[in-house]
């Protein structure tokens, strides 16, 4: 190795180190001088993930292994192989991760990557894209605790999540058509997905090659119900672990710096560019008008937060250091903050349910106090917003209900465009 390499290559871990060692400690002396506050804000963070994210994303993560395992999840890949090829510029299989993160929030999404990062059945490249494009936030999380908690207007959070949706695939595409180093391009396909690729090439129609993907992806696998049972759980509550203590130590982290850095007109950018729940709380309680604080959350939901992307990160562990996701994350904040402000008018138009600006009453529900008593006021006010939706919420199994349904309905949708693309593909060939 060249003495300048591996100068540098000791140089940079030196430097992480310190300044991570350094954070460490004024975290420590922050946590000790305040404790109080450190005990509140992990307790709002620790409800807030067994209320709505565990609930809501433990059948999802079982779902998604179990399928994989059973060899549907090939099978449905070789139907949606036309649309996620034309559009994403990824196999077919890649299909239910997307499904998955539509439905069920980036952190299933992720674990899905990682578990096709294990069966080798994708490159390095087409992984990075496939997370990218695939990082929604939770549907549940925009419908019920942003739209209906914290604006209290269920027309704005289906709004929300409409426009978090278009733009996260507008982002998409423009994701899978970023260009390509050489060593990239030179990679081919690895042996199991070249195989998986053939099925679907020999056989007569295209539900009988789903059939044989489905058929062949099970006995690879080769684990019983009960095994997969007992690995499916172990993994998925094993995930939602790292996910709760993601959202508690970002929760105290954001509290800290409020305390230490005091109340301001910017202090919500904090919240906003670490964690997206209580960014969006802290936007809900600007004194803006209503269309303005939608785009906000709406550009906070599409950048995910930095809470989201150590996760993601952690658990894909992409080849380029997450540059790739970065961009893409980009994208879609900014997409996603044009796009609310441009679809707002002709929205309000529409539905008389949508003010010009957010009501007197609203505002001060949210504002009470708010920049008078620095050390209290935001934990007092998010812990009665989560008493607050802790009753008008649903209960899990009605959360795993609307969420099954919606996921059916996404794969079926996903079906008739990639059934519509394939039909306009051999049309134009002729």
């Amino acid at each position: 190795m060249n003495p300048l390499t591996q100068k540098e290559a000791h140089t940079a871990p030196y430097w992480t180190t310190l300044l991570l060692g350094f954070g460490a400690i004024l975290l420590v002396l922050a946590v000790v001088t305040s404790p109080e506050e450190v005990f509140q804000a992990s307790a709002q963070g620790l409800k807030l993930w067994w209320s709505i994210i565990f609930p809501a994303m433990l059948p999802f993560l079982m779902l998604s292994e179990m399928l994989i395992a059973f060899g549907l999840v090939h099978g449905l890949g070789v139907l949606l192989e036309p649309f996620m090829r034309f559009w994403f510029r990824l196999p077919g299989r890649s299909g239910w991760v997307l499904a998955l993160g539509l439905t069920a929030g980036f952190p299933a999404a992720a674990e899905a990557v990682r578990q096709w990062a294990q069966q080798e059945d994708m490159t390095e490249l087409q992984l990075r894209r496939l997370t990218a494009i695939a990082h929604f936030c939770n549907p549940i999380t925009i419908l019920l605790v942003i739209g209906t908690g914290l604006l209290h207007n269920a027309t704005v959070g289906g709004m929300l999540l409409a426009v978090h949706w278009i733009s996260g695939l507008l982002a998409g595409w423009i994701t899978a058509r970023l260009p390509a180093t050489s060593k990239e391009l030179q990679k081919r396909e690895t042996p199991a997905a070249l195989r998986r690729t053939s099925v679907s090439r020999t056989s007569a129609t295209l539900i009988q090659s789903a059939w044989d993907a489905t058929r062949s992806a099970r006995e690879r696998d080769g684990r019983s119900f009960g095994k997969l049972l007992g690995e499916t759980v172990s993994h998925a509550v094993q995930t939602l672990m790292v996910t709760g203590g993601f959202i508690i130590f970002f929760s105290v982290l954001i509290r800290l710096i409020s305390i230490y850095l005091g109340q301001g007109a910017y202090s919500f950018v904090w919240p906003a560019w670490m964690e997206i729940h209580l960014g969006s709380y802290e936007i809900s309680r600007l004194p803006y008008d209503l269309r303005t604080q939608t785009a906000l959350i709406s550009a906070v939901l599409g950048w995910g937060g930095l809470c989201g992307w150590l996760q993601i990160t952690a658990v894909t562990k992409p080849s380029d250091k997450g540059i790739t996701f970065t961009l893409s994350r980009v994208l879609h904040g900014l997409i996603a903050f044009g796009l609310t402000l441009v679809a707002w008018a002709p929205l309000a138009r529409i539905s008389n349910t949508i003010p010009a600006y957010i009501s007197g009453s609203s505002a001060s529900s949210f504002a009470e106090d708010g920049y008078e008593r620095v050390t209290h006021s935001v934990m007092t006010e998010a812990t009665n917003l989560l008493i607050q939706l802790e009753g008008a919420s649903m209960y899990p199994w009605q959360l795993t209900v609307l969420s099954a349904t919606l996921l059916i309905t996404i794969v079926l949708l996903l079906l008739v465009i990639s059934f519509m693309t394939s039909w306009w593909s051999r049309r134009a060939s002729r």
